[in-house]
Formats: structure tokens, C-alpha cells, sequence
């Protein structure tokens, strides 16, 4: 009796096959790629990149110009920012670039434009050379950026 019923060549097998899974996964990755982006928006990441770029080129020029016993200034504009020597020379981006221009995406704009220069100190100051009293607020997009009037750093 045992025999007979291992005889009859029919297996039964449980769980999927290799095809049923990579269907599903095919379908699932397409939902993803479509479905996705509804979800999560990408204008929160654009704010934080556009924020961090910023951040990143007022530290950078806070620095260039302390090793060049100069004033470094970043332009803001709505659209973009511009890191230059005062007077309007070239300045070499970090990634090798000249000029040191970014350019943020289309949907942040900075609602603040000002032009913060920085002095041999690393202090930000007025046009005139004299040290600002009053921290400096930067908006862009959603995010503000305070600048401290007394050492300059970038927060």
C-alpha cells in the first residue's frame, strides 16, 4: 500500500515559485517607483539640500576667509548664492569649480537676499569693515539660517 501511493509520480509542493516572485516583486518595484513620490513629496528634501548647500558655503567662506587674511563674501539672491573674494574675484568652490556659484531647485527660493562678507576673524561684517552687533537670519525655503554676530558661525 505505501509503494502504490509513491508510485503515481504526483508530487505536492507548497510555496511559490520563482516566477509568481519575481512577478510580484516586478509589480511591487513599479508601484513604488509610480506610487511613491505621491506619498513623500520631494520639496522637503529640496529645502533641507538647498539649507545644507547654504550652510555649507557660509562655513566655507568663513574659512577661506580666515586663511586669507581677507574679506570673502557670499551673495544671496532668490534664486541662488555666490561665494567671491569683496570686489567681485573668483573663488574656487570646494568641489573645484570656478566660480563658486549653486543654484537651488525650482521650488525653494530664499526669501531673504543679503550679502554677508567675512573679515581676517571670521567675523561677519558691514560693507565698511565693522563688525555686525546683531546676528543675521537667512530664510530659505521653510528653514532659517541664524548667522552669530560675534564669531560668524553658521547655525
Amino acid at each position: 500500500m505505501l509503494l502504490s501511493h509513491y508510485s503515481s509520480g504526483k508530487t505536492k509542493s507548497a510555496g511559490f515559485t520563482i516566477i509568481e516572485l519575481v512577478v510580484v516583486i516586478l509589480i511591487l518595484g513599479i508601484l513604488s517607483v509610480s506610487v511613491g513620490p505621491r506619498f513623500f513629496g520631494t520639496i522637503s528634501y529640496e529645502n533641507r539640500k538647498a539649507t545644507d548647500d547654504l550652510l555649507s558655503a557660509l562655513r566655507y567662506s568663513q574659512q577661506q576667509a580666515m586663511n586669507r587674511s581677507g574679506d570673502i563674501e557670499l551673495i544671496l539672491t532668490p534664486t541662488n548664492f555666490t561665494v567671491q573674494r569683496s570686489g567681485g574675484g573668483n573663488l574656487r568652490s570646494p568641489d573645484g569649480t570656478i566660480p563658486y556659484i549653486k543654484t537651488f531647485p525650482s521650488t525653494i527660493t530664499a526669501v531673504s537676499t543679503s550679502t554677508i562678507r567675512f573679515n581676517a576673524l571670521g567675523q561677519p561684517v558691514t560693507i565698511s569693515g565693522a563688525p555686525l552687533t546683531n546676528n543675521t537670519v537667512l530664510t530659505i525655503g521653510s528653514s532659517t539660517i541664524t548667522i552669530e554676530a560675534n564669531t560668524g558661525y553658521a547655525r
